[in-house]
């Protein structure tokens, strides 16, 4: 199965603050979403904290390393949405909404200030994507593959990150 083709906003995710994971669960993640037939390509899994609009690495950097540590991120279901276009239907792994991740988010808000497209706390949906696929395919996704119980991911940290096509995280700044 090809991913889907899908109206983009890419001038609204040109970077972001994101929740990064060591290998071991970026391997899994990975695996995860070949063996659920989704072609997303190549991809870096995480939680994407803030988009934002300009790629201001320094700043970026900053707000990153000023965010507290994580110790846990809870994974507690999938989500299957269709874009706004009604083209595809993005897979998604959900992430806890703790107040960690809301204090985060507000933190990064007010850090960030002027570069992001008018985001809030509110619509905040934390999650991980696995892939996306065209309409009316998701009888090709092998839902089997969702373990009954997902694991929780160990150690998780925020990171200035480049995006690209449809808001993958295309490189981590270190």
């Amino acid at each position: 199965m090809r991913a889907a083709d899908t109206a983009y906003p890419v001038e609204k995710h040109m970077a972001s603050v994101s929740l990064v994971f060591d290998d071991e669960q970026n391997a899994y993640l990975r695996e995860l979403s070949e063996t659920m037939n989704l072609d997303f390509g190549e991809f870096i899994p995480h939680v994407t904290l803030i988009n934002v609009t300009e790629q201001d690495m320094p700043r970026l950097k900053a707000a990153a390393a000023a965010l507290p540590v994580l110790d846990k991120l809870v994974l507690d279901g999938v989500n299957f949405l269709p874009d706004k276009a009604g083209n595809c239907v993005w897979v998604e792994l959900r992430t806890q909404k703790t107040a960690w991740m809301v204090e985060a988010r507000q933190q990064l808000l007010a850090a960030l200030d002027g570069i992001h497209p008018g985001l809030d706390v509110d619509g905040f949906r934390p999650h991980i994507t696995l892939g996306c696929v065209e309409a009316g395919t998701l009888d090709d996704v092998n839902t089997s593959a969702i373990p009954g119980q997902l694991p929780v991911i160990t150690e998780p940290r925020a990171a200035a990150c480049y995006n690209g096509v449809h808001g993958k995280v295309v490189e981590v700044v270190e």
